[in-house]
């Protein structure tokens, strides 16, 4: 399912009652789990002409951060 498909169906009906913090719980844990992973997927194929920049430097800013990192366990 597409982004474009989610953002153009009609918004559900308001609760009658205020959610309780159990209920948002339980909502969340009602979710399929694979449907957040679908959604980043499908986002990160849309992004394909990118991947030959995005790719390094997403590897570029994590390899840094992890250098980082392990500096400041090394010094601390």
């Amino acid at each position: 399912m597409t982004l474009r498909k989610l953002l153009t169906r009609p918004l559900p009906a308001p609760p009658s009652e205020a959610p309780t913090a159990n209920s948002l719980v339980e909502q969340f844990l009602g979710l399929p789990p694979l449907v957040p992973l679908r959604l980043f997927w499908d986002s990160f194929l849309e992004l394909r002409p990118w991947w030959p920049v995005l790719i390094p430097a997403l590897l570029w800013v994590g390899i840094r951060a992890y250098r980082r990192e392990q500096a400041a366990l090394r010094e601390g």
